[in-house]
């Protein structure tokens, strides 16, 4: 019982770091989607504060259900017992091992991908090509850390990268293409993190 005092916060913790950053690559890809907006400078200011307060909410809401998913005997043994520190646990440390290396392997191909299209003059396909990547990178990520939400996660930023590369090749506007990926990407994200703190 001592043990699992020590492991609460890890897996608190640990689940609270994940829907942050669920959370903050929908800001980021709100943001890719509102500069697709061209022309209308309220609808941007409108957009943005939508995007803004949308976040704030979907991190809330997370958090919030983050907390209501400890049990009872986790919040006792939280509170009421004594903390010893916990053992390290070596299943922990491959995960996280796995998941420095995709997050490596995603980040190489990025910029692989930024480098290749900048050179061919595609830049129109950046945002699809780097949502591809990232919705690729989800899939494995769903089992090394049992989160069946990332496969889903992972599967519809393909298919949003996918829409984005169609809008392109039947001659969408490059701001038309930004704002289809941005705001579909950032819509995902933010299912996703509100899915995976209600799904503990």
């Amino acid at each position: 019982m001592m043990q699992e005092a020590g492991n609460v916060r890890p897996r608190r913790g640990g689940l609270m770091v994940g829907v942050l950053i669920l959370t903050v690559f929908a800001a980021l890809w709100a943001a890719v989607g509102i500069s697709g907006i061209q022309g209308n400078a309220v609808l941007v200011a409108v957009a943005a504060v939508l995007a803004v307060a949308v976040t704030a909410v979907v991190f809330t809401l997370s958090r919030r259900a983050v907390r209501e998913g400890e049990t009872r005997a986790e919040r006792e043994a939280r509170t009421d017992r004594p903390e010893l520190p916990a053992s390290p646990d070596p299943e922990v440390g491959g995960n996280y091992r796995r998941f420095g290396l995709i997050n490596m392997a995603q980040t190489v191909a990025i910029v692989a991908a930024v480098m290749i299209l900048g050179r061919l003059d595609a830049w129109i396909l950046v945002p699809p090509a780097v949502c591809l990547i990232v919705g690729l990178h989800f899939l494995p990520l769903a089992g090394v850390f049992g989160q069946p939400p990332y496969r889903w996660a992972g599967l519809l930023l393909v298919a949003v990268a996918l829409a984005g590369i169609l809008a392109s090749a039947v001659g969408a506007e490059p701001g038309t293409v930004r704002a289809l990926v941005g705001t579909g990407a950032a819509l995902v994200l933010w299912a996703t993190a509100l899915r995976v703190a209600r799904g503990r």
